[in-house]
């Protein structure tokens, strides 16, 4: 073989020893596996973007999940598991009564059909078997959002007593804003006292406790259609009663015999007024509230 011939063998070996060595050739160890970029911003059940001013964070545990059946009215559901659910620290308006229909409706549109969790207090059922809870719809506490939304008073049954102020700070704000229950009516009447605790045992002397009430424009007002309500259920509706302006007159719990200073709620071994804490609320025939009177 000559050495021209020899020369151009070591050059074609060397040109195949290089290209076997290329196709085994691997990335460094050190070198990172870029991953795939999603380019979808969809997002699973996105929590509410709580407000400044929409109260607590939900907590983190503690919490059970459940799906709501039906709504009852603004304050009560019922789950499919056959539970209902009365909510803790709140009341609305009961059936025939002023925002009845737009609490029961402000609550269906949170929470009807819907997976919310309950959080419970310190006890978990009221006198009529009901679940007690605070419920959580999306991250938002719904107790809260409608009184927020001004369609329920701050109603505080002790022990359960944990967002207490939470819902005391709503109800102030929902007023100061004049929503729902807290719109305002320009009767000139105003509530001065309440006698909440009577002599000896509240129950057996009912007209031991009383409201008092003033007319402060010059001009007479009949409150016909007119209601008084504590924070629980008691409601008294007046009659045909005029009160003249200036004068004064006080609502006795008990029994008794009506008069133009006087008159009488009617109760027999009951009282409307807690001793502790409680407020009255007076509102007009249109359901427009004329004043409050909180102790």
């Amino acid at each position: 073989m000559s050495l021209h011939n020899r020369v151009l063998i070591v050059v074609l070996i060397g040109f195949l020893s290089t290209l076997a060595c290329a196709g085994d050739e691997t990335e460094p160890a050190n070198t990172p596996t870029p991953l795939p970029v999603s380019t979808s911003t969809a997002v699973s059940n996105p929590p509410a973007t709580p407000l400044p001013d929409s109260g607590p964070s939900q907590p983190s545990d503690g919490l059970e999940t459940v799906t709501v059946a039906t709504v009852i009215d603004g304050d009560t559901i019922e789950l499919v598991d056959g539970r209902r659910v009365r909510y803790i620290g709140i009341n609305t308006p009961e059936r025939g009564q002023p925002y009845y229909n737009e609490a029961s409706e402000a609550n269906r549109q949170l929470v009807d059909g819907r997976q919310v969790q309950l959080e419970f207090d310190q006890d978990t059922f009221d006198q009529y078997g009901r679940t007690l809870a605070y419920i959580w719809a999306n991250g938002v506490m719904v107790n809260r959002e409608i009184i927020v939304r001004g369609y329920a008073n701050a109603f505080t049954v002790p022990p359960n007593v944990k967002y207490t102020d939470d819902f005391r700070q709503a109800e102030q704000e929902a007023r100061e804003a004049g929503r729902g229950l807290w719109a305002g009516s320009e009767a000139p009447l105003k509530i001065i006292s309440i006698q909440a605790d009577a002599p000896g045992d509240d129950r057996e002397n009912p007209n031991g406790e009383w409201i008092e009430i003033a007319n402060q424009g010059s001009d007479a007002v009949n409150l016909v259609g007119y209601t008084l309500k504590d924070e629980a259920n008691h409601i008294y509706i007046f009659g045909n009663f005029t009160l003249n302006g200036s004068a004064s007159f006080r609502l006795y719990s008990g029994q008794g015999q009506n008069t133009a200073t006087e008159l009488y709620w009617g109760l027999i071994g009951e009282s409307v007024w807690n001793n502790g804490s409680d407020a009255a609320f007076l509102r007009d025939d249109q359901g427009a509230l004329v004043d409050t009177y909180a102790y």
